[in-house]
Order: structure tokens, then C-alpha cells, then sequence
């Protein structure tokens, strides 16, 4: 399958490759006719694409700025160990999130866990961000992503309490009805003997 040839994890995804079939580079996501053109151009001059970013690692190995749109890319390119390790130098190299850059790495992280069926990790992750960032735009979801991987992992009675607590601290917020579905499903599989 070609999907999984060119570790297509995203729709749309556009691939410029060559005429044997190697990848220049990959379009995620959409854009406007002008914005996708310029993408393009620029993938086929040789210029913003993975290898021309990766290439630049070395000197700019200590900038949050860098290493995190270089974890972005290896993540839409589908090479998740690649997109981790700089999501963790994010962290490192940022502490206190000064570049507001570290939460959102955090985040990517907890989400790559989830999808590796690593609810505890994931958990990990999300709660650095509760712990650390409070005034971070990563720490509502951030909640509900612990809440998720709690009810994934069929600890049912600890998502339900978070996503209640989610809806009572968050009332006004567009995911609160969510949550409070959420917590309404978990207390029906409870009910039926389900997780604990």
C-alpha cells in the first residue's frame, strides 16, 4: 500500500517526489492554492524541506524554536522515534517554556504515546504539563488527554472523576458537554461491571 510506504499518518497528505518515486517532501494538511504552490517550488529548488532542516541540526541543536518545527516535520514524515527525541530536546533545552514551545512538545508526546497504546507514558507527559504549565494553552487539554488515557487503560473510575471535575471547573468551555458525556459513558461501563 502506498500509504504505508511513505508512512502516511495525516489526510491530505501530498507527496512531491521525483520521477523514481523518492521524496522530496510531503504537504500536511491544506492550503490555499497560493500557499500550496510556494510549498511545492520551494520542495523542488530543494529548499525548506526535511533534509534541508535536519542538515541545519547542528547549529541549531539549543534553539526550542528549531527543534521544535524539526519535530513537527519528522512527525508528518511519519518517523516518530525521530520526531520524540526532538520533542524531548525541546523540554531540555526549555524548562520554563519561555518559547511557550515545551508544553505543546509535552503534549505531542502524550498524544505519540497514545497512539503507541503507551497509556501510562502518555499520562506522564500530560501530567508535566498540569504540574508545570498551569497558565498553558496545552492545560486544558492536557486534562482531558490524562482523563482519555485513564479510560483507554480501563481505569474508569479515575477518567470519570477528571472529566467531571473537567465540566465542573470548565463550564463555559466548548468541551465540557464532552467531558460530561465521557464521564456519563465511564459511569455506564462501571455500572455493567466494567473496568474499575
Amino acid at each position: 500500500m502506498t500509504a504505508a510506504r511513505y508512512r502516511v499518518k495525516s489526510y491530505p497528505t501530498v507527496l512531491v517526489l521525483q520521477k523514481d518515486g523518492t521524496e522530496i517532501d510531503r504537504i500536511v494538511g491544506y492550503y490555499r492554492a497560493p500557499e500550496f504552490m510556494a510549498k511545492v517550488e520551494d520542495y523542488l529548488a530543494g529548499r525548506n524541506t526535511l533534509a534541508s532542516i535536519a542538515a541545519q541540526e547542528a547549529d541549531s541543536a539549543g534553539s526550542a524554536t528549531y527543534l521544535s518545527a524539526l519535530a513537527d516535520r519528522y512527525f508528518e514524515h511519519g518517523l516518530s522515534d525521530d520526531a520524540r527525541a526532538r520533542y524531548l530536546s525541546v523540554t531540555r533545552v526549555d524548562p520554563k517554556n519561555a518559547s511557550g514551545l515545551t508544553d505543546d512538545a509535552l503534549y505531542s508526546l502524550a498524544r505519540m504515546s497514545r497512539k503507541d497504546k503507551d497509556y501510562a507514558t502518555a499520562r506522564a507527559y500530560a501530567q508535566q504539563i498540569l504540574d508545570k504549565y498551569r497558565d498553558s494553552d496545552a492545560y486544558k487539554p492536557a486534562i482531558l488527554e490524562l482523563a482519555g488515557n485513564w479510560r483507554r487503560d480501563g481505569k474508569l473510575s479515575n477518567a470519570r472523576r477528571i472529566y467531571l471535575d473537567y465540566a465542573k471547573r470548565y463550564p463555559a468551555d466548548e468541551d465540557a458537554p464532552w467531558a460530561t458525556e465521557q464521564a456519563d459513558s465511564c459511569a455506564a461501563r462501571l455500572k455493567r461491571g466494567e473496568g474499575v
